[in-house]
């Protein structure tokens, strides 16, 4: 690497780390306003809050990433266009796209960086930030959290739930059914269940068990049943987890698992976020493709400085908008007309062509 890519990779370090931040800190202030409602309501203490701020950064950073590539990318541009080190390079004999390499570069690194944060630091602190959330925040009103809930415990087990008081760690309305080879042998109906200890008892229990061919064999009442759910409440809503809470390996399992089911729409649901796991990512390196070439004909000393930047934020705003409307066509329903992955990769195709028309436009 020359030594003029160091320098500029050196200097774009710092514009890439503020402008980063900044964005961070816009995004967090409106999840604030957001969940302002929800959480101010309950006058939480501040410690707690701060703590479910801070689980949600790694999921932010996805987002925060791309803006941190496009406003470094301008802000240098302009500033060695109005100190005339561009000019300077030029008359050295470096051509301008030759002088962008280094924040295609870095964009690819970001990109890298996004992928990894994306696949193994933000599903667990989306999951960590839901359980502040829940456990320290919601629970202080000992207020229903969820109702009619369903989930798995166990390969061969299928729960369903009425309403949850996590505060009085009491579950309403308990039906369980237990498989076997795919088909029910026992099934737990029940008012309600307790936590006792490490287990659940339910009580008031209506146990019922079938055959081979699944009719009702036999039918008997019992006052307490312990059964086996996980130790932490919160683990048992595991099936019901939001996209952001998942890695791409689980993504891909549980969108297989939908197709072979037949859930078309809950398939292309998922189908969607799976490819945005690759595509958002992959914008820090777009956005870094596109500033320079949108940026330099305002990095001359006569043209006002912010000028160039201003522009890049506009392409900022406008992605973000692509993004948020192929997102509604693509879950929509199963006749949207435009496809999961089209939907995901759409700003990708649309500002990559356009960053390449102006990359070509520029001068050698």
């Amino acid at each position: 690497m020359k030594l003029v890519d160091r320098y500029i990779l050196r200097e774009w370090i710092a514009p890439f780390v503020a402008g980063t931040l900044v964005f961070v800190a816009v995004i967090l202030v409106n999840t604030i306003i957001k969940s302002s409602g929800a959480i101010f309501s309950l006058h939480p203490p501040w410690q707690v809050t701060l703590k479910w701020l801070a689980w949600r950064l790694p999921v932010v950073l996805t987002v925060a990433l791309p803006v941190g590539c496009m406003l470094a990318t301008s802000l240098l541009t302009v500033r060695l266009g109005r100190d005339r080190e561009l000019l300077a390079l030029r008359l050295g004999g470096m051509s301008v796209r030759r002088l962008f390499l280094p924040f295609y570069l870095a964009g690819l690194l970001v990109s890298l960086l996004a992928l990894l944060n994306d696949e193994f630091l933000a599903p667990t602190a989306a999951l960590r930030a839901n359980e502040v959330f829940l456990q320290r925040i919601m629970q202080m009103t000992g207020q229903t959290i969820k109702d009619s809930t369903a989930f798995r415990s166990g390969e061969q087990s299928f729960c369903h739930v009425g309403k949850v008081d996590l505060r009085a760690n009491v579950l309403h309305f308990v039906l369980i059914y237990r498989l076997r080879n795919g088909r029910p042998f026992e099934a737990l109906c029940a008012t309600e269940a307790h936590r006792e200890g490490r287990q659940w008892v339910l009580h008031d229990v209506r146990h019922s068990w079938f055959d081979e061919r699944a009719r009702l064999a036999k039918v008997a009442r019992e006052d307490r049943v312990p059964v086996q759910f996980a130790d932490d409440i919160v683990e048992m809503w595991d099936e019901d987890k939001n996209p952001e809470q998942l890695t791409f390996r689980d993504l891909r399992r549980r969108v297989d698992l939908l197709a072979e089911a037949g859930d078309s729409a809950n398939s292309q649901r998922l189908r969607y976020f799976l490819h945005t796991k690759l595509s958002l990512p992959l914008t820090c390196l777009i956005f870094a493709l596109l500033a320079g070439p949108l940026s330099l004909p305002f990095a001359a000393p006569e043209r006002h400085p912010f000028t160039g930047v201003l522009i890049t934020v506009i392409v900022i705003f406008f992605c973000n908008g692509t993004i948020n409307w192929a997102k509604a066509i693509a879950l929509s329903g199963p006749q949207a007309w435009m496809s999961p992955g089209l939907a995901a990769w759409l700003h990708v195709l649309i500002f990559g062509v356009l960053g390449a028309f102006l990359l070509r436009r520029v001068e050698h």
